[in-house]
């Protein structure tokens, strides 16, 4: 079980792997892995010798059934009377298979009850210690959902990073054909009027020059402008706090800065750092309705230490908006990682530790 677990198998196969081994290694003859859903009903995702109970198959959350009773005290329980089984459903359901006696334990991931294996035995109650015994199987199941969950956010992570990719490529070729080539375009279009002109007439000549090097100076403006966007020229040149400095003079909301770094670090590491003050810096302008944003930097042997706390509404939703999204995506594509902390009326707190490194 340990092994396909580390081996990071899908999680269907250990469901079904967990049913069998708590049904052979405590010689019970029905057990299930069952998930909870948001409309009070629970999923059979692993099963081990019940039909009556399919995978895939979904129950409702009746009392006198121990999955109830897992859901309702978020602790391991038993019933040890078939009669006390409901009259539900599910209870139905467990009488007919010939259950007189059923376990539950609760399976926890991050804090939140995710689900239950449960027992059930058709001869005499399940020994006493059966609850406890279960407990390894059920925190083989939290680590299986963990790793599955963290693979599907490493990949909808990555999948956002290319999507973020492939949207600024087309920015910067729609930038560039929109402004910079129509105005080379029409210095082109100048400088061949230029070559026909008669030498007699040197007033319209300068008039048509002046012209031209006003359009070259606003086509390299525009070349400017988009570089500055791909990459700040002041992290390039100056490090990474100076450039945080200038986010904070630019800032609609007032900026308290706590910064220690007397060193130049690995491009990508400052890169990450000032992207995520910058996106915190335009959140809280544009959203947060703060009066002050306090942002706190350090850096300790390999990793920077980044804070930043706003006095703002808060409910800030990493799910919903692309801010938060992209600087938690920056962060983790580093290895490092970023904690969001946003209670309604208590402000947003952004805590993110960075990896220096040159990957």
């Amino acid at each position: 079980m340990a092994t396909l677990v580390a081996h990071r198998a899908p999680p269907d196969e250990i469901f079904a792997a967990v049913a069998r081994e708590v049904g052979q290694t405590l010689e019970i003859r029905n057990t299930v892995v069952m998930r909870y859903e948001p409309d009070a009903t629970a999923t059979t995702v692993g099963v081990w010798n019940s039909e009556t109970m399919p995978v895939g198959s979904r129950w409702p959350l009746e009392k006198g059934t121990v999955t109830e009773l897992v859901a309702r005290t978020k602790a391991a329980g038993r019933i040890d009377d078939a009669y006390a089984m409901g009259a539900g459903e599910l209870g139905t359901a467990l009488r007919d298979m010939g259950l007189n006696s059923a376990v539950g334990c609760p399976v926890t991931v991050g804090g939140h009850l995710w689900g239950t294996v449960a027992a059930g035995s058709t001869a005499e109650p399940l020994p006493d210690d059966t609850e406890k015994r279960m407990l390894d199987f059920t925190d083989l199941v939290a680590a299986a959902i963990a790793n599955a969950d963290c693979h599907a956010k490493l990949q909808a992570s990555r999948a956002r990073v290319l999507a973020a990719a492939d949207a600024t490529r087309r920015l910067i070729e729609r930038d560039l054909h929109d402004g910079t080539q129509q105005r080379l375009v029409a210095v082109m279009l100048e400088l061949r009027a230029m070559e026909t002109m008669p030498p007699t007439d040197p007033e319209e000549f300068k008039r048509l020059l002046s012209g031209t090097t006003h359009a070259l100076d606003e086509a390299l403006e525009d070349l400017r402008g988009i570089a500055r966007g791909l990459h700040p020229a002041l992290l390039s040149r100056r490090g990474l706090v100076p450039a945080i400095k200038a986010l904070a003079r630019c800032s609609a909301v007032p900026v308290e800065l706590n910064m220690c770094a007397d060193r130049q670090l690995a491009e990508r590491s400052e890169v990450t750092a000032y992207h995520a003050v910058s996106e915190a810096l335009t959140n809280a302008a544009k959203h947060a309705d703060a009066s002050v944003v306090h942002v706190d930097l350090s850096v300790k042997d390999a990793t920077i230490w980044l804070s930043i706390r706003d006095d703002g509404k808060g409910g800030a939703d990493p799910g919903h908006g692309s801010g938060l999204l992209s600087i938690t995506d920056r962060v983790e594509a580093l290895g490092g990682s970023l904690q969001i902390t946003s209670p309604i009326g208590g402000g947003t707190s952004l805590l993110a530790e960075i990896p220096i490194t040159d990957m």
